[in-house]
């Protein structure tokens, strides 16, 4: 924890350095949000409800040096509130990432009343020279091509259901970033996760035939794998689509993950995009409860069914309103999940979200849901 209280106390130098010499003004920038989010969720089948509170603050550092280095350090701080800690003796320890090999994270507290968490999210330096770039330290490594789920993104599986991580998870990792041409580019990732596992790969994109297209080849914590994405359109509508194969191994079978997104932007302001995820090893036939689904999404475990369909929707009711809507459907397990939400945008360095997610499952013998929803309000600076 000594290496969290060095890096805010190299931040808090950086600031007053920035305050007292104008020279460095336009080379380090500060910036980040204060959130404060409110739930509240019903179990219908055991009739149990809950309350929940979090306050949530981000922030994001950055010094470039001249234009060959610089240093990015952006830290997540969050208090939580409510029922889920009293029912969950070990919610601090869940708290932490495991793609992240190094432990710069810290419970403060930890009781039955509140948790306060710190976590350093990015701590990397950029490297570059001509068309070569090195970054190295915890990073978001994006390889995802996809809307919703994206079985390229390996290093770093982003949680769709989580609404509060529009950021995205990072990796301890080094990433070697070659440019030969404007169109084409190569890159090399280590990445040391938790439990001394290692994800070693690399990806090959270019354009060809006003399509983008990326190849990849690695080993994924001791499994070989194989991968392809890519994204263009079909006359006005965007077609993108992502495969991610694993071989066996003496631990792990192997898997496909295939997904493949249509989007299309309409004359009268609707955005609308359907997608389809095929997991080869997910579950494929009806359950007892809710609970028996793992939600603790990851590269390999996108959705825990084994054939998955969303559809999005989109719509600006004015500049600084609008409205969406998610619907996925798992047929054979018969688990639906709606997300709609509410936008409003009440100045330009406050919003207001609204959020309702619910859960319905058809089970063997009877049905379940749980339902919650969620206001937020978010104060950036």
């Amino acid at each position: 924890m000594k290496a969290v209280l060095t890096i805010i106390l190299i931040c808090v130098t950086l600031v007053n350095l920035k305050a007292q010499d104008s020279s460095v003004q336009n080379q380090f920038t500060m910036n980040g949000y204060i959130k404060g989010l409110a739930s509240y969720q019903i179990d219908k089948s055991s009739k149990t409800s809950f309350a929940d509170q979090l306050m949530h603050n981000r922030l994001n550092l950055k010094w470039k040096l001249n234009s060959q280095f610089q240093f990015t350090s952006e830290i997540r701080n969050r208090l939580f509130l409510g029922e889920q800690i009293k029912n969950d003796l070990n919610f601090s320890e869940r708290l932490r990432n495991t793609n992240e090999y190094f432990n710069l994270q810290k419970s403060w507290t930890n009781n039955e009343q509140f948790v306060l968490h710190t976590n350093i999210e990015r701590l990397f330096m950029d490297i570059k020279k001509g068309k070569w770039i090195v970054r190295v330290g915890r990073q978001r490594i994006n390889w995802g091509i996809g809307t919703t789920w994206n079985p390229n993104d390996m290093f770093n599986t982003y949680n769709f259901l989580d609404i509060d991580y529009e950021e995205r998870p990072g990796s301890d990792a080094v990433k070697l970033t070659y440019n030969p041409t404007t169109n084409s580019n190569i890159e090399f990732v280590h990445s040391q996760v938790k439990n001394k596992n290692s994800i070693t790969a690399a990806k090959f994109g270019f354009n060809i035939w006003n399509y983008d297209f990326q190849f990849i080849a690695g080993d994924f914590k001791g499994n070989a794998t194989l991968g392809v994405g890519w994204a263009g359109n079909i006359r006005d509508a965007g077609f993108k689509g992502e495969i991610q194969y694993y071989f066996n191994s003496e631990n792990e079978q192997r898997q496909l993950n295939l997904v493949v997104d249509l989007d299309y932007m309409f004359n009268n302001g609707w955005y609308a995009s359907f997608g389809g995820l095929y997991n080869s090893n997910g579950l494929n036939k009806a359950l007892d409860n809710l609970y028996e689904l793992n939600l603790n999404l990851s590269a390999k475990n996108l959705m825990p069914t084994r054939y998955n369909y969303i559809l999005r929707v989109k719509k600006e009711l004015s500049p600084i309103a609008a409205i969406s809507g998610n619907i996925i459907y798992a047929p054979r397990v018969n688990l639906f999940i709606l997300m709609p939400s509410f936008n409003y945008n009440i100045s330009s360095s406050l919003d207001a979200d609204f959020f309702i997610q619910s859960f319905y499952l058809k089970t063997r013998s009877t049905s379940s849901r749980i339902d919650n929803g969620i206001i937020r309000l978010r104060y950036s600076f």
